[in-house]
């Protein structure tokens, strides 16, 4: 072992050595230590010859024989929403009506008069009836104040009756474009509003305080700090256009506000009708030139809803549902324009599509687009890709269109899926190997606030898909690669960060043992040691 000085928070010259370093390649170098300077990774591999890299004057991190790899990279999160959903009511792991409303009881007893109940992550299918809530399961428990729930996938609310009220609701409000209000058979609002129709309660929920929101963001760093996340892709809006209504157009002033909080590096997904605005953020703290900074990238459009909220636009019914097939959030001649002129613009366009008919109008959009207007590596993306066919999935490929997957949607939805779509299309729910073997770039992320941001649960969801259409498993470094290199190149990163190279930055996960080296079933224990950005340590367990 090299003696040197004992590290500090910011060394200048840093030798890592002792490491089980993650060489991103089948035949790759093996390699035991990293130089690092100013940043970025000077050297890889010897001790002596990362040593000799440095020149002297360094400082020595010893792993003692820890896994090093790079830094894990949730090409899709919304983090506004991250702050608020530490502020508010838990509903994960509710498993009845009757413990659900006793848990509004408790949080309004520590409420003002008047003052809003907020419950967040409702899935009924956690509850021994599932059931969806009405206005009358949350009157129940919140007679006298507004009281709302919000679903899971963040598709749906469900509001009580005197949120409804506060927010102007009645029986005379019509269903906007792209939402539906569920209706009692005289057609009063039932309580659940779906996809647009949302913004009309969230528009009049009062926001958090400053301080509340400082809280939710140191909250929020130390989670993804925890997970070995050094990269976030951040979705956020604008105005109203987005699941959150009128609050969105506080996010990105939010965001600014609190950059010296997040030292995370942001790639900016924005939410936006007029791609002036989003150029317009490339002028601020949001978009730096430096390497490894924020940036301002993407285009974030809405094709379609969630299986969960039977809204996901599908080519038939859902199979315990046949009253429906979802439908378009947004309309193909609303969508094409605005993608165009993102296109033109040189951003990538990134669009969330669940249903297998929503990610075909989204890929033959894609595919018009680089016809008609050819632009090389464009790389835009479906957001979470859930139901295709080999047919689409071929087209991805010759179209240079990547996908954006969130691994844990099987861990949520493996319960329930198979019943919503039937067997014939679960068997194309998550193809993940079926998109890798097909050339298409596939990269990992949360959706959270909406899952967990563990990132080596989500590798072995990859890897075990927790018995659900055990086909499309893939192999742990393929799953690796989903949350480093690959994510990088889904942000345009790749010359920043996803590999441990010289000349990238020194954004690091230190783990307690290789993905590939544990058995499948057990990658989700797999401990993250020690997290590192730019070299310096920013978290360690």
């Amino acid at each position: 072992m090299r003696k040197g000085r004992p590290m500090n928070d910011t060394p200048d010259k840093l030798l890592i050595c002792n490491a089980d370093i993650w060489a991103g390649a089948p035949h790759g170098k093996p390699a035991s230590s990293v130089a690092v300077r100013h940043g970025a990774i000077a050297a890889v591999g010897s001790e002596d010859d990362c040593a000799a890299a440095l020149q002297g004057g360094f400082e020595t991190l010893d792993l003692d024989g820890a896994a090093l790899l790079p830094g894990f990279i949730d090409t899709h999160l919304h983090p506004a929403p991250m702050m608020y959903y530490a502020m508010n009511l838990n509903l994960e792991g509710v498993s009845s009506l009757a413990a659900l409303q006793e848990a509004y009881r408790r949080a309004a007893a520590h409420k003002k008069s008047g003052e809003w109940v907020v419950g967040l992550q409702f899935d009924e299918n956690s509850l021994d009836r599932p059931v969806l809530l009405t206005r009358k399961d949350l009157d129940a428990a919140c007679p006298d104040r507004p009281a709302v729930a919000v679903k899971r996938d963040g598709h749906m609310i469900i509001a009580n009756t005197a949120a409804m009220r506060a927010a102007g609701v009645t029986a005379a409000t019509p269903d906007p474009a792209g939402g539906r209000i569920d209706r009692e058979p005289d057609g009063h609002p039932a309580g659940p509003f779906r996809e647009t129709a949302s913004e009309q309660i969230y528009n009049h929920m009062p926001m958090p305080s400053l301080e509340s929101l400082r809280a939710g963001a140191r909250g929020m760093v130390r989670e993804l700090l925890s997970n070995g996340i050094v990269s976030i892709g951040a979705v956020v809006q604008t105005g109203s256009e987005g699941p959150f209504g009128d609050k969105g157009a506080f996010e990105i002033p939010l965001l600014q506000m609190l950059l010296p909080e997040i030292p995370v590096a942001l790639y900016g997904m924005v939410l936006a009708r007029d791609v002036n605005k989003i150029l317009d953020l490339r002028k601020t703290p949001l978009h730096s030139t430096d390497p490894g900074g924020h940036r301002i990238g993407a285009l974030k459009v809405y094709a379609d809803g969630t299986y969960g909220s039977c809204t996901a636009f599908m080519n038939e019914p859902f199979a315990d549902r046949p009253d429906t097939a979802g439908f378009l959030t947004m309309q193909e001649d609303e969508m094409w324009p605005l993608m165009l002129a993102a296109h033109k613009a040189g951003l990538q366009i990134c669009t969330h599509a669940i249903g297998d008919r929503a990610n075909r109008v989204v890929a033959d959009l894609y595919r018009r687009l680089v016809r008609e207007h050819p632009r090389a590596d464009h790389r835009h993306r479906i957001e979470h890709a859930s139901s295709l066919d080999a047919a689409l999935i071929a087209d991805m490929a010759g179209a240079g269109i990547a996908a954006a997957v969130q691994p844990m949607f099987i861990h949520s939805e493996k319960a329930w899926l198979t019943g919503r779509l039937g067997a014939q299309r679960a068997a194309w729910a998550y193809p993940f190997r079926a998109l890798l073997d097909a050339g298409v770039l596939v990269s990992g992320a949360s959706d959270a606030p909406l899952e967990s941001l563990n990132v080596l649960h989500a590798m072995q969801c990859c890897v075990t898909r927790e018995g659900f259409h055990p086909e499309q498993n893939i192999t742990p470094a393929q799953a690796v690669n989903m949350f480093t290199a690959h994510a990088a190149r889904a942000q345009f990163m790749e010359r920043e960060r996803g590999r441990i190279e010289p000349g990238l930055r020194a954004d690091f996960a230190v783990l307690s043992a290789r993905p590939d080296a544990a058995p499948p079933d057990e990658i989700a224990g797999i401990k993250v040691l020690r997290t590192m950005i730019g070299g310096r340590t920013v978290f360690t367990s």
